[in-house]
Order: C-alpha cells, then structure tokens, then sequence
C-alpha cells in the first residue's frame, strides 16, 4: 500500500493542489456550517465526517481533500490485490507465482488507469472510492474467512462494514449482490451450497439490505438529480439506455480515450432510438454464454456478472441525471481486470514477452492517467474539452464560463459561447453562461438580456438568483428583491438564493450602508462562492 501511494503521488502530483471544481461545491465544507450534527443529518453521514474531518484540519485548502483521496485509492489498492490472489487461487489452474504475478499486475492497473481520476483526482468523486473501500474490506473478510461456513464474528464484521459503505453512498448495497454471486459461483459454479453454508450472514444481510433499500427510496424521494420523478426520462427509457452505456464503459477501459467530466450521452426513449435493442440483445447473449461456459471460462463470467451487479444501483432502471459518468466504473473495473486475467491464462506466450506486454500496458495506462491528471490540475481545460465534445448538452459550458469567472479570466469563455452558439442557440445552459461572461467583462445589459432569455427558456432557482443579483449591480433594487423572491419561491432549499434574499433585505434595511471595498457588499455567488456585486445606493424616501 505504501508503495501504491507513492506511485500515486507522483502519478497524480499535478491535480494535489487542483481548485475545487463543479459539484464539489455544493458540499457542506463550503457552505460554512460548523455543526457537525448538520453534516451529518443527511444520507450520507460517515463521508460528510470525513469532510468534516479536512475541513476541521485543512480549511479551505484543497491539498488535504486531495491527499485524503490519495490515501483511499492506495488502500483500495492494496484490497484489490487480496480479492484478486483470493479469487484467482481459488479458480485454480495457476501456480501460486502465477497468482501473485497476475494480482500485482491486475492492482497496478486499477491503480494508474485513467478511469479512475474522477474518483480520486475530483473530491466530490470521494462517494465512489470511499464506498469501494467498505466494499472491499467486506469482500476481503468474506473471501479470507477461516472456515468454510461463515462465523457469527465474521458476519458481523460483515455487516458493520455493510452499514459504513452505505451511510457513505448508496451503491454499496451492491456488496450483497457480490457475496451471493460468489457463493454461487465458488467452489462449483451455479451451485446453492455456499447460499446454504452461509445462511446467517444472508438472513441478517436481507435485514440490513431491506433498511439500506428504505434510505435509499426516502433519498430518491426528494432527490431532484435520482429517482422515478425525472422529468423527461421513464424507468424503462433509462434502462434502454444503460445498456448502451454499459459497453462505453467497457470501451473506456479497454480504450481510454474520449474521457469527459460531463459526458453528453442521449437518452434511448424507445428500444430502437441509438440501437439500444441491439446492446439489450448483446448484454443478454453474453449472460448466457456466461452460463454455458461457467466452468471452461470461470473467471471471465465471474468478472462480467461482477461488473453488471456493481454498476446496477446507478446502471439499471432507476434513472439519474447523467446516464454515464465515469466515476461509476471505479469498482467494476475490477471485473474487468478478472476477464483480463482469464484471457491471460488461455494465451501461451514465453514469459519474457508476457512481463514486456505488461510493462508497455502498464506505461501507456500511467501516462494517460498523468495526461488526465494535468486537465484536472487546470479545471477549465476540462470543461472546455467537455464542452467542445458536446453536441447536444449546454451544461459544460456553463460549467466551463464559471470556472473562467471565477479565476477572472471570462473573456475566454467568449469563444467557448460563440461556438456553443451555433450549435446550441436555444440552450439554457448556454444564455446562462452568457449572462455570466457578460456581467464579468462589464456588458450588463446584454448580460440581463441573456439571463432574461435562459429564464425563458427554464425557470430555475439559479437564473433568477443570477438575475437578482445583476439588477441589484445596475441599481435596480426593487426588480432585484422581485427576481430573488422568486428564486427562493422556485427553490426553497436553495442556500444561495436565501443568502441573496437575505444580504438584499439587509441592504434595504440600511439603503445606503456598503462596505469599504468601492461601494460593494458580499454577496453569495454561484456554487457558494464569494463575490462582490456592486449595488447603489438607495435614496431615502422623502
């Protein structure tokens, strides 16, 4: 594990000191909330402890929440390796310095494969890394247990391992899907006699999975980016679609290429729209030949069914916003990495040229990870590739424009809008991000213009805070205190549009009351952020 860190630190040195970026603002840490008891109130406690705990050390300062991540991906590391000896000695056919040969190889690859920067390099990508750990640290006593039958201690080291992965994200549920797959598949393939060894660890399991399936209904519930209330998409529509994300997955592990922090990948709205019934037919075909060759090819089914349970809490029916990200494949890979070992064991190759094919693999994986790393290091460059990509998705550009407001760089963004203009005039991520690069570079009427078209174009919580605090700028209280009052109306659990609402009251309570920086007064900005907005001052009434 020690070693897998320092390759990391040089690996991922580059993004150590990396800005927050995107969702990693709307965590608690930025909004400024010392109580504990507040972070901890949601349904993901023990990783809002974990925030808790770098902010309690490090502040603001990213270079903490960055080497705690650093420190997860090693340790998962060091587990995959264990998983990977455990399973490969157990499917036979190898030597023991086969096995070692083969699990160093399979963890180095799940160590510097680019696919993993999202999980490590982005601190909000913590959730996936952090549940994995849990994950495999129950995986890890299941597989490494003393007897055949499972003992009540082991169980419920188990199971309190079970609780920490789902209080840190919901798809940890997905371990009782790996368990039973193992039990079934090892020591005979498709055969209930471990399900019955076990018996214990699954009646309390089935408790604990019924609790984890009630918090995570309660979540979705109120979820406005997960759950059956999605506007736009059905249960049905998602899964179409999943099936076709399932081999891009597999596609940017095998091929990492194309990566993008905010894919733009089209929802299949019947089975026939973007070939979705072809992948269903595929997906299917392949779990069938997973039955008929479960024991010629163990490991390869084992992997393939491994990888379907660990993507199905975000992979399946239950839509979520973004059908594809690639944070979701930080676990799976390593069933992947189990197909890769099986092909390995039936290709005859001296052993010289096997070590050479590792080394070129090993090195081409780790400079893509290090060129991933790089874009990470500089935010905007992600979102500018992210949204260059995109042919039908506005959102990397608003992303991309705040990111270039918020290092004061906006008229860098103007190229970025002018190109997302003729692919995407009637875009409401696009006005927004105009409205945003234009209130920066000082062109407030045609950045109202625009704001006022993207309200348009969706009424959101956002675009009427934005607007509120651009009048509040061009010293227009009383439209300022009407756009905010809506923005808190369409949303309000929305902390920014509070605090604007709030700082404007406050500002017309006192009129002309400003602080010492040029007649400017704080406001909240975007994602939490600070800003100054210059608002005039108010004559008294006569």
């Amino acid at each position: 594990m020690f070693a897998a860190f320092v390759v990391e630190l040089n690996l991922y040195a580059a993004a150590l000191a990396a800005p927050f970026v995107f969702d990693d603002f709307t965590l608690p840490f930025q909004q400024g909330s010392p109580n504990l008891l507040t972070w901890l109130s949601g349904v993901r406690p023990f990783l809002m402890l974990t925030y808790w705990l770098n902010d309690a050390i490090s502040g603001k300062s990213p270079l903490g929440y960055h080497l705690f991540n650093l420190i997860i991906h090693a340790v998962n590391t060091g587990l995959i390796f264990l998983v990977l000896c455990r399973l490969l000695a157990i499917s036979g056919g190898m030597s023991v310095r086969a096995v070692r040969a083969a699990s160093f190889v399979g963890a180095a690859v799940f160590l510097v494969h680019p696919l993993q920067t999202e999980s490590v390099s982005y601190v909000a990508g913590r959730s996936e890394s952090l549940a994995a750990l849990f994950i495999l640290l129950a995986y890890v006593v299941f597989l490494y247990r003393r007897h055949e039958v499972i003992s009540w201690m082991e169980t419920a080291a188990v199971l309190v391992l079970f609780a920490f992965g789902v209080s840190t994200k919901e798809n940890a549920v997905s371990l009782a899907g790996l368990l039973v797959l193992t039990d079934v598949f090892w020591p005979h393939a498709f055969s209930t006699r471990g399900l019955r060894n076990n018996w214990k660890l699954y009646a309390a399991l089935a408790a604990g999975a019924m609790v984890a399936a009630w918090n995570v209904f309660r979540m979705l519930a109120t979820a406005y980016s997960a759950g059956f209330s999605i506007s736009g998409v059905t249960w049905y529509q998602y899964g179409f679609t999943q099936a076709r994300a399932f081999f891009t997955y597999v596609r940017l592990a095998v091929i990492p290429f194309g990566q993008s922090i905010d894919h733009d990948f089209p929802v299949s709205h019947t089975i026939f729209e973007y070939g979705a019934v072809f992948y269903l037919a595929a997906l299917a075909g392949i779990v069938a030949l997973c039955y008929i060759w479960r024991k010629r090819y163990p490991l390869a089914c084992f992997g393939f069914l491994l990888t379907l349970i660990l993507l199905a809490p975000t992979s399946s029916i239950v839509p979520i916003l973004d059908p594809l990200v690639e944070r979701r494949m930080y676990l799976p890979l390593l069933g992947l990495i189990l197909i890769g070992c099986e092909i390995v064991k039936h290709v005859r190759m001296q052993r010289s040229t096997g070590y050479a094919v590792c080394a070129v693999m090993l090195v081409s994986l780790y400079v893509l990870c290090y060129q991933r790393n790089l874009l990470w290091a500089e935010p905007y460059k992600l979102w500018a590739e992210a949204a260059m990509a995109s042919t039908g998705k506005g959102r990397p550009y608003a992303n991309l424009a705040d990111q270039l407001v918020e290092e004061r760089r906006c008229g860098l963004a103007i190229p970025y809008l002018q190109h997302a203009e003729q692919a995407l005039p009637n875009d409401y991520f696009v006005q927004l991000a105009w409205g945003r690069t234009l209130e920066c570079v000082g062109q407030r009427d045609e950045a109202l213009r625009r704001l006022l078209r993207a309200a348009q174009l969706r009424q959101t919580s956002e675009v009427y805070r934005l607007i509120g605090l651009l009048y509040a700028e061009m010293g227009r209280p009383a439209e300022a205190g009407e756009a905010l009052r809506t923005a808190v109306a369409l949303d309000p659990q929305s902390q920014r549009a509070r605090d604007a609402l709030a700082l404007w009251k406050h500002w017309m309570d006192r009129q002309a009351a400003t602080v010492k920086k040029s007649g400017m007064i704080y406001v909240a900005a975007p994602h939490g952020r600070p800003a100054y907005a210059a608002m005039q001052p108010v004559r008294q009434a006569q």
